[in-house]
């Protein structure tokens, strides 16, 4: 049985779109086929940009510098200036005032909510048109889900955002996944 068959979907330019639906239905995989990560069997994919962004539950962090981390994938020249404006509007270190860039770090230094932190700030800093989300703010308390989501709001990207928790957001359009008989239905609304 194929996951997803005849699946045709437009998701319009600087909109920010909900994907919905019960565990297992295929939420991720959808995000995964949008993305490039995972290939369909048919079909293509037209998303006419390249600067594609993904910030997830566990988003990968490398064992170096806040700096490093911040960039990693980046292929646009970043200053520190530009590095720190947005650790401190993301609230990256709420206790530090002073955030040495240089400082190591890895995945026992940080919170989960600070390695989600790190991935909004590395998608802003490398300017993606197209942020794909899945579940990537269900380590944040609820302060930095409202911050991050005013920060998102003011920018003119395109939002594919998988999450559970969707009655806090504003949102343009929703696609609700449903699963019947084996087969995975996308209903848009």
């Amino acid at each position: 049985n194929l996951f997803f068959e005849d699946l045709n979907l437009k998701i319009k330019r600087g909109s920010h779109t909900i994907v919905t639906g019960p565990n297992g239905s295929g939420k991720s995989t959808l995000l995964g086929i949008i993305s490039g990560a995972l290939k369909p069997l048919s079909g293509n994919i037209n998303l006419n940009t390249d600067k594609v962004s993904y910030v997830g539950v566990k988003p990968l962090i490398v064992d170096g510098t806040i700096r490093e981390n911040l960039i990693y994938g980046n292929t646009k020249e970043v200053t520190d200036k530009e590095i720190l404006d947005k650790v401190n509007l993301f609230n990256l270190f709420n206790e530090q005032h002073i955030v040495d860039l240089d400082q190591i770090i890895d995945n026992q230094s940080l919170s989960s909510g600070q390695f989600q932190k790190i991935a909004y700030i590395r998608a802003i800093l490398a300017e993606t048109e197209l942020l794909i989300l899945d579940e990537s703010m269900s380590n944040l308390d609820e302060e930095s889900k409202k911050l991050i989501l005013d920060i998102l709001s003011d920018l003119n990207i395109t939002i594919i955002n998988s999450t559970h928790n969707f009655n806090d957001i504003q949102f343009n359009s929703r696609l609700k996944i449903q699963v019947e008989n084996y087969k995975r239905v996308i209903i848009s609304e």
